[in-house]
């Protein structure tokens, strides 16, 4: 009896003493997305909306390019899908009418619909695999602010 006292006491304070620094941590595995670069995807036309636009959702910066849009900041898609600088995003990007554009989210696995508002925010729309998607693109760098501008007047002329 006392023989196991002393066991479990002596196995107890080696638990105790053990350094948290040795401990295992838990980590996702990282796995490259799937998606086509930038030099795989063919430019199309020039846009208003091309440079510079953050994801309000993910806090991240991708390029509206003449009907393509990548990444320039990386980040996890779905916890293990890591989306790199360069790989592209949506592609077939192009305005269907006025501020109003279509395009293919490649990650979500779905038809995007954006909306260009009078606040000067995409309003984007994707039915993805997983179920309907929300989110805002907010402006950060245009490559032709004049025509955004232009762009941006028309639309709250006509009430957006």
């Amino acid at each position: 009896m006392l023989k196991r006292i002393l066991t479990t006491f002596s196995l107890g304070l080696i638990l105790l003493s053990a350094n948290p620094a040795h401990a295992q941590t838990m980590q996702i595995p990282e796995v490259g997305a799937f998606l086509p670069s930038i030099v795989d995807v063919k430019p199309g036309k020039l846009s208003p909306v091309d440079g510079l636009w953050s994801i309000s959702s993910l806090d991240k910066v991708v390029r509206i390019d003449r009907g393509r849009i990548y990444a320039i900041e990386g980040w996890n898609h779905l916890l293990v899908f890591k989306i790199k600088p360069g790989m592209v995003v949506i592609k077939q990007f192009k305005e269907e009418g006025q501020g109003m554009y279509t395009g293919q989210d490649l990650p979500l696995q779905g038809p995007l619909k954006a909306m260009l508002t009078g606040d000067r925010i995409l309003d984007v729309t994707v039915a993805g695999a997983m179920g309907e998607v929300r989110y805002q693109m907010i402006p950060q760098q245009l490559d032709d602010p004049d025509a955004f501008n232009r762009l941006v007047k028309d639309l709250r002329k006509a009430g957006r």
